[in-house]
C-alpha cells in the first residue's frame, strides 16, 4: 500500500488510476502502473511495525519523516483481568449447565445407570474444578488467549452423547 503525503500528512491511501500531478499533468487511466513517478509525486510506502498481537494492536497510520514511510502507532492492549475472568467464569457455568443437561438426558434413557457413564462422572467434576483453577491462575498476559471449551471438553461431551 502506498500513501500520498502532503505537508507531512497522509492525504490519500492507495494509488488511483486517475491522477493530476502538482505540475497539472493529468493521467486519465493507468497512473497506478507508472511506478517510476510515484515517489516524485509524493507517494510513500507503508511499513507495518513489529508488534505482539496478544498484547498490542496497531493504532493510527502516520507519516514517519525520519524513515520517509507511512507506519502505524503500536498501542498496548489494556486488559481488565477481573472482567475477563468474570466472563470466563460465566462461560464455565454455561458449559457446566450444558454438560449437566446431557448427563440428565443420559440418565433418563436407562433404568440402571451404565457403568461407562458412572466412570465419566468423576472426570467431569475434575474438569470443572481444573478449569476453575486455571482461570484463577490467569494473568493479564494470558487471559485473552485462554480457551475454555478445549478439545478435552468436546471429547468428554461426545462420549456422553453416546449414552443418549
Amino acid at each position: 500500500m502506498k500513501h500520498l503525503i502532503k505537508d507531512n500528512e497522509i492525504v490519500l491511501s492507495g494509488i488511483p488510476s486517475h491522477f493530476i500531478r502538482e505540475s497539472g499533468e493529468g493521467f486519465w487511466g493507468g497512473y497506478e502502473n507508472m511506478t517510476g513517478i510515484h515517489f516524485e509525486d509524493g507517494w510513500r510506502d507503508e511499513v507495518i511495525p513489529e508488534y505482539n498481537p496478544k498484547t498490542q494492536y496497531l493504532g493510527s497510520a502516520y507519516f514517519d519523516e525520519i524513515n520517509d514511510v507511512v507506519t502505524y502507532e503500536v498501542k498496548t492492549i489494556v486488559v481488565d483481568l477481573q472482567s475477563e475472568k468474570l466472563n470466563l467464569y460465566r462461560h464455565l457455568e454455561q458449559l457446566r449447565t450444558e454438560m449437566a443437561g446431557v448427563v440428565y438426558q443420559c440418565k433418563l434413557n436407562y433404568e440402571i445407570e451404565p457403568e461407562g457413564l458412572t466412570r465419566l462422572m468423576p472426570h467431569i467434576r475434575a474438569m470443572y474444578g481444573f478449569a476453575k483453577s486455571e482461570i484463577e491462575a490467569l494473568t493479564v498476559e494470558n487471559v485473552r488467549a485462554y480457551v475454555l471449551r478445549s478439545p478435552k471438553y468436546e471429547q468428554v461431551l461426545s462420549m456422553l452423547k453416546t449414552f443418549l
